[in-house]
């Protein structure tokens, strides 16, 4: 993982940890079919095996890959978006699904 992944984790969990979130529906339903939940999500986020730059997405804001391994085993990827406005971040959690 380089400077700019570590950068763009610690700003994923510091939004995580403030509550400065949005979770959308696609992401919702991903993790409701998959039988994952909320805590998986953060066991990924706090030791993720890798971090990587997705590219900008549609609206032109960073899009991170975070993969790592929940407490029951299962690899996963999750995408995330970093949404910046000028007083603070947010973090919006677009999908995830199983890592190849």
């Amino acid at each position: 993982m380089d400077e700019v992944a570590r950068r763009a984790l610690r700003d994923i969990r510091k939004c995580v940890a403030a509550n400065r979130v949005t979770v959308l529906a696609h992401f919702v339903e991903r993790m409701d079919l998959r039988g994952l939940f909320w805590t998986d999500v953060v066991d990924v986020i706090e030791s993720p095996e890798d971090v990587r730059d997705g590219g900008p997405e549609e609206f032109g804001r960073p899009k991170w890959i975070i993969a790592g391994t929940t407490t029951d085993g299962l690899k996963v990827e999750i995408v995330c978006v970093i949404d910046r406005d000028k007083s603070r971040n947010a973090a919006v959690f677009v999908t995830i699904y199983w890592q190849d």
